[in-house]
């Protein structure tokens, strides 16, 4: 970072990774003893603020559940809730000393509480990194906070099911360069109907376009709003009463231009400014500036991102398959980093200092208060055991299948079952189907295996 904007190293803070208030304890456990065990620490210790963290939505939901049967203040906090239920329940527990927060990683980025005393990791974390910073919210007013990882090896299919379920297939790139390079030399796109139609996550989509952008086959612009409406707070003829000459000839041409619906008026910006002979540039200022003015409410969506062809490749399918390739290699990479988690949990050795020597920040000294240096054990106990397939389950899948488009091929049928959700399969609302996620405990690559192994598929 500081090579790259030039800082001086004298302007460069390093505060260091290692906390010497936290407590950091990996704890062995089954699937059937991981609920017992966490209400035992949560009956046994003093109250405080916690978060337990957990990788499914429907997982907070559980536990948040169950420990409210129980006794305790707890609230789930996840992506699929509303906006509103989201924001009340951080203001709920920002507001509170013994609050208990159920959440995914969507909880805690905004979340700037000092004296959060408890952090459990429910489920395995994903990385180290992911980690490091869920850690790093307890006990930031220096006062002695406990982190707790409950380790449960059950966890990695679904924590795998997901990366693998993140790589997008050979047939949707070859899809997605094919309608990328044949957009003409300045074009622009929506990444939300990009993803649905080519069946590729957002966020893997953008990167896919990065690495466009990083070869120089493509040039990014800054992004823009295709879709205004606006309703006035006014009479169209209050508001041009304001303006006089060319200005009050050129908003009176905007609204003619614009289309009313119930409250709301619609309006085409490429269209308009075609037809005023004018940048679109200038349309949205002026209604912005009736906007500041109160003189109009407007509403914008329909985010597009502008794309300026550098080079065009000389083989679409072989970019498309250089393209599979760096997915599969980002693929093991993740798979690895996950590796990482469990070498850390599994350390015969000061597990604290094993964690700042990833972040490099190496220490000598044992620090005396992780599972290592308490208690000179490491979370080795518990042998991974994959289930077996539910054959009921995937008859009842595979008749599904030929009604519905979405789960056309292998890879979008695994998915579906394995509870990784894609755009096809949101658009199809399949992922509120009782069958999705119904074999979320085996592992992607077995049901892969499997799925090419039987005919007709």
């Amino acid at each position: 970072i500081c090579r790259a904007f030039d800082i001086a190293p004298e302007c460069a803070i390093r505060t260091g990774f290692y906390r010497s208030n936290l407590t950091m304890l990996t704890t062995p456990v089954s699937v059937h003893t991981r609920d017992e065990i966490l209400q035992q620490r949560l009956q046994t210790q003093a109250h405080g603020p916690t978060i337990i963290y957990v990788t499914l939505q429907r997982t907070a939901e559980l536990v948040a559940e169950q420990l409210c049967k129980i006794g305790f203040s707890a609230r789930a906090y996840h992506a699929g809730l509303k906006d509103e239920l989201r924001a009340a329940t951080q203001e709920w527990f920002m507001a509170s000393d013994s609050a208990i927060v159920v959440a995914t990683i969507a909880f805690g980025m905004g979340v700037d509480k000092s004296n959060i005393r408890y952090v459990y990791h429910y489920n395995l974390p994903k990385s180290l990194e992911n980690y490091a910073q869920e850690v790093g919210r307890a006990g930031r007013d220096g006062l002695a906070s406990v982190c707790e990882m409950l380790v449960c090896v059950d966890d990695l299919n679904v924590l795998e099911n997901f990366i693998y379920g993140d790589t997008p297939t050979q047939s949707s790139l070859q899809s997605l360069v094919q309608a990328v390079f044949t957009q003409g030399d300045d074009f622009d796109v929506s990444l939300y109907e990009l993803s649905i139609q080519h069946d590729i996550r957002p966020l893997v989509l953008r990167t896919l376009l990065t690495y466009l952008e990083l070869e120089a086959y493509l040039q990014g612009g800054t992004a823009f709003y295709a879709d205004y409406s606006f309703k006035p707070l006014l009479s169209s003829q209050e508001i041009l009463s304001h303006f006089e000459g060319e200005r009050h000839t050129f908003l009176r041409s905007i609204f003619l231009q614009a289309k009313k619906a119930k409250t709301w008026f619609n309006i085409d910006m490429e269209q308009a400014a075609q037809q005023l002979g004018s940048s679109r540039e200038r349309i949205i200022r002026a209604l912005d500036y009736l906007a500041d003015q109160n003189m109009l409410a407007v509403k914008v969506s329909g985010v597009r991102n502008p794309y300026r062809l550098i080079k065009a490749p000389d083989d679409l399918m072989a970019l498309a398959d250089h393209l599979h390739q760096r997915a599969l290699k980002r693929e093991q990479s993740e798979i690895s980093r996950l590796q990482q988690v469990l070498d850390l949990v599994g350390l015969e050795g000061c597990q604290v200092n094993a964690l700042a020597t990833h972040f490099d920040d190496p220490r000598q000294t044992p620090c005396g208060h992780c599972s290592w240096c308490l208690h000179q054990t490491a979370a080795k106990s518990l042998v991974r055991i994959e289930p077996q397939i539910n054959h009921e389950i995937w008859t009842q899948a595979l008749k599904l299948r030929k009604e519905k488009a979405a789960l056309h091929d292998v890879v979008s049928l695994v998915r579906f079952l394995c509870g990784v959700t894609s755009p096809q399969l949101t658009r199809a609302k399949l992922s509120r189907h009782v069958l999705f996620g119904a074999l979320a405990d085996i592992p992607f690559q077995t049901l892969i295996k499997h799925a090419n192994q039987v005919q007709n598929l």
